[in-house]
C-alpha cells in the first residue's frame, strides 16, 4: 500500500513540478561540471607553474572570479526560467478559466451583481444614502454577513473574563 501511495504522490508531483525538478537538476549538474572544468584549469596552471620560470599566471585569480560569476548566472537563469514558466502556466489557467481561486469567483459574482443593481450615475441625496445603508448583503456571497448582523463583537479575552465573573 505504501508503494502505491508513493507512486501516486510521485506522479502528482512530477506532473505539477516537472519543469522545476528538471531545471534544478540541470543547475546541480552544471555547477558540478563548472567545478570540474575549473579544477582542471587550476591543475593545468600548476603544471605550467612547475614547468616555467616559477611565476603564477595572472589568470588563475580571474578563473575563480569567473567561476563564481558563472555559478551566480546559472542560479539566476534557473530562478527566472522557473518564474517565467509558472507565470505562463498561471496565465494559461486564467485564460481557460481553470483558475481555482474561490476569492476570484466570489469577487466576479459580486461585481456582476453590483454592476447590474447599482445605477451608473450615483446621486448624492439623503434618500439614496439611506437606501445604501439598508442594503443587506447576500449571505451566500458575503462570508462576513453573519458578523455584521451581531450587535457587538467579543474577543477571546472578553469571553474568558465573562466566564471568570460567572464563577
Amino acid at each position: 500500500m505504501n508503494k502505491l501511495i508513493n507512486l501516486v504522490l510521485t506522479a502528482a508531483l512530477w506532473r505539477n513540478y516537472k519543469f522545476m525538478i528538471l531545471s534544478v537538476l540541470t543547475l546541480i549538474v552544471s555547477v558540478f561540471v563548472i567545478g570540474l572544468i575549473h579544477d582542471d584549469y587550476v591543475q593545468w596552471a600548476q603544471y605550467q607553474l612547475s614547468q616555467d620560470n616559477g611565476s603564477i599566471p595572472l589568470s588563475v585569480g580571474w578563473s575563480f572570479i569567473i567561476k563564481y560569476l558563472v555559478y551566480l548566472l546559472a542560479i539566476c537563469m534557473c530562478f527566472y526560467a522557473n518564474k517565467w514558466v509558472n507565470n505562463k502556466k498561471a496565465l494559461e489557467k486564467a485564460v481557460k478559466g481553470d483558475d481555482n481561486s474561490v476569492l476570484k469567483k466570489i469577487l466576479a459574482s459580486a461585481k456582476a451583481k453590483t454592476s447590474s443593481s447599482i445605477s451608473p450615475i450615483p446621486t448624492e441625496d439623503k434618500e439614496s444614502k439611506a437606501n445604501v445603508k439598508n442594503i443587506k448583503p447576500d449571505a451566500s456571497l458575503d462570508a462576513f454577513a453573519n458578523i455584521r448582523t451581531k450587535q457587538s463583537l467579543r474577543t477571546q479575552a472578553d469571553i474568558l473574563i465573562q466566564k471568570k465573573k460567572a464563577k
